[in-house]
């Protein structure tokens, strides 16, 4: 049986953001979460990229700096409170430092639950290889 191309169409298909409410104790408010598609991770790990000169080999290679590609997830996820609202950055004393905001927020344990429910909802914590590839891509 093969598919109809209808099937794949934009308007016949379910939309593929999706948006959560993580609650912790310690605020009055949850955090919403939306999911991000593989475009917005690669266009997230291309600004973590930046090219180095590998001195033995003389030749430019791709070096991926982790922490702030795992920072650019999170505060493109973080729908709400606003990241880069003014006032919450005066608050903390992260100005104009919207993933730094975030981790002076939270205590490393809501930031660890943040960031699983973050890779849940991006389709990331599946079982499916497809979904393994994209996660240890994620970690890379």
């Amino acid at each position: 049986m093969t598919a109809s191309v209808s099937d794949f169409l934009l308007e016949n298909v379910e939309s593929p953001v999706k948006h959560e409410q993580v609650k912790f104790k310690r605020f009055k408010s949850p955090f919403e979460i939306k999911s991000l598609n593989m475009k917005e991770i690669s266009s997230l790990r291309k600004e973590a990229t930046r090219r180095v000169l590998n001195k033995k080999t003389h030749q430019y290679e791709n070096d991926t700096d982790q922490d702030k590609f795992s920072g650019l997830v999170m505060e493109r996820a973080v729908v709400s409170p606003s990241l880069n609202n003014e006032e919450l950055q005066k608050s903390y004393g992260c100005i104009a430092d919207p993933s730094g905001l975030l981790q002076t927020m939270l205590t490393a344990g809501e930031y660890s639950e943040l960031s699983d429910r973050v890779m849940e909802i991006c389709g990331l914590n599946d079982d499916s290889d497809d979904a393994e590839v994209l996660k240890d891509e994620a970690k890379n």
